[in-house]
């Protein structure tokens, strides 16, 4: 299996995501009209989200593999990313069950084993995604990273509107939602291990390996706060809230800032294997960029004000609705969280894991502190979502303008096995 070019990568990507990002969008347009009541709504999208927000901070396992794993056919192979995935697997169980005796009445209805077992399940099959994910895209076979993508999404759509329709518990549901991550990396796996093992190496040690895996997941855990884990924030910190406004705000985030961040953070992994490589940013195309991107961020706001307010109101079959401001504020966000998304694999590519880790920490910090004062709900999280990105941002492009231009290291070290 030969490497494929970066129009090609780019564009496989592109249609993935676009399938994946249409499958799962049915799942969150169906999920507020085939579930029973707006409190059955609300506990399956807190799941979704806490589930995803784990699979947010692994993401940065795909990044870092991503830009360590380099092509070294006919070398043979070494055991320093088995051992890694196999202790990371570890390490994931422990959170698992570490979540579960802590939160788990508040994430999903179900006993303290059962909700270990779910989210072990769903991590432990991401973990493995992830891993297999950076090498391929290290290798730069795009098509089996579009069939991951693709096959993952499927299975769980297949899975999850079949349970709605039946009117299956919560935990069920849950369980229909972990499954595809490990479902999709075997069915790859079986496809392509022949032409992966020993075509790779990786340009960095297991204990380097280690901990640039902790900075980029801590990277990827602050982003999880502010896009995937939302929901579950808003369901914990606004529990004594009526259903009726956690919904709308659940829902309305879900759907208004999906079609701007999902596709971005897609492409991180092809960001940071493809465009980035070498680490150099130039400062004008950086300010180019990023101020193409507000003026996108600005007209989406506008026309978020205008549309999404009938259109939560529709999906919900009346339900939910959502002000126009809010709206509004809900798809500025997006954007910049988006542009975020943009200079963070930027940072990743130019080994500056420290100040990636930093921009979103912030960030997610203020997104809690945000929240968690006492007040208006709406203006809480109205407050969160625009302040917070703002701010990572700003950290995150003075960090690559403080040093544009320079290569990725002085003397890169050679590959390592």
């Amino acid at each position: 299996m030969k490497a494929e070019s970066a129009a090609s990568g780019l564009r496989s990507i592109l249609v993935a995501t676009a399938i994946a990002g249409v499958f799962g969008y049915a799942i969150q347009l169906l999920a507020p009209r085939m579930l029973q009541d707006g409190s059955s709504y609300v506990a399956f999208s807190v799941f979704w989200s806490a589930l995803y927000l784990g699979v947010s901070a692994m993401s940065g396992v795909q990044q870092e593999v991503a830009r360590a794993a380099h092509p070294a056919s006919g070398e043979p192979p070494t055991a320093v990313l088995r051992t890694f995935t196999l202790w990371a697997g570890l390490v994931v169980v422990c959170v698992s069950v570490i979540v579960a005796v802590w939160f788990g009445g508040a994430l999903l209805q179900a006993g303290v084993p059962s909700v270990a077992a779910i989210f072990s399940v769903g991590l432990v099959g991401y973990l493995a995604n992830a891993v297999l994910s950076g090498v391929l895209y290290g290798l730069r076979l795009w098509t089996p990273v579009a069939a991951l993508i693709v096959i993952d999404v499927v299975i769980r759509a297949a899975l999850t509107i079949t349970g709605f329709a039946a009117q299956l518990p919560t935990a069920v549901l849950a369980l229909f939602v972990a499954i595809p991550f490990g479902a999709s990396f075997g069915i790859v796996w079986l496809w392509v291990r022949r032409r992966v093992i020993g075509a790779f190496r990786l340009d960095v040690s297991l204990s380097r390996l280690s901990a640039h895996v902790v900075g980029t997941v801590g990277a990827a855990a602050a982003s999880g706060v502010m896009i995937t884990g939302l929901p579950m924030l808003i369901g914990v910190i606004a529990a004594d809230e009526p259903a009726a406004v956690t919904g709308a705000l659940i829902l309305a985030i879900t759907l208004t800032r999906a079609p701007i961040v999902i596709p971005v953070i897609a492409l991180q992994s092809f960001l940071i294997s493809a465009v980035f490589r070498g680490g150099r940013v130039l400062p004008g195309r950086l300010m180019r960029i990023l101020g193409l991107a507000l003026v996108a961020v600005a007209a989406l706001a506008a026309l978020g004000w205008l549309i999404a307010p009938p259109l939560i109101t529709w999906v919900s079959g009346g339900r939910f609705s959502v002000d126009g401001w809010m709206a509004a504020t809900i798809v500025a966000s997006a954007g910049l969280v988006a542009a975020m998304c943009v200079t963070g694999p930027a940072l990743i590519a130019a080994r500056r894991h420290l100040a990636n880790a930093v921009g979103w920490g912030v960030a997610a910090a203020a997104t809690i502190l945000a929240l968690a004062v006492p007040g208006d709900i709406e203006l809480r999280v109205g407050t969160a979502l625009l302040v917070a990105p703002l701010i990572g941002l700003l950290l995150q492009a003075g960090a690559l303008l403080r040093r544009a231009g320079d290569p990725v290291a002085a003397n890169p070290p050679g590959p390592v096995g």
